[in-house]
């Protein structure tokens, strides 16, 4: 089980939807892809398995193959 018992506080999800815009605009993937989607949940998965710093999760999508 998550640290935050599966509630995410609206400071977090600005900051999670802040990371995934930056992300999706740097490798060019568009609003309604499969591809952002898919970051989405990768995001999410992240966080709710602790990592929970901006710069963690963000050093965590730079290896990831956008494409």
């Amino acid at each position: 089980m998550d640290s935050h018992g599966g509630v995410v506080e609206p400071g977090e999800l600005a900051m999670l939807a802040k990371i995934l815009e930056e992300h999706c605009q740097s490798h060019g993937i568009a609003e309604d892809s499969r591809d952002r989607e898919d970051l989405a949940n990768r995001i999410m998965s992240l966080f709710t398995s602790g990592m929970t710093g901006i710069d963690d999760l963000k050093q965590a999508l730079s290896g990831r193959d956008s494409a």
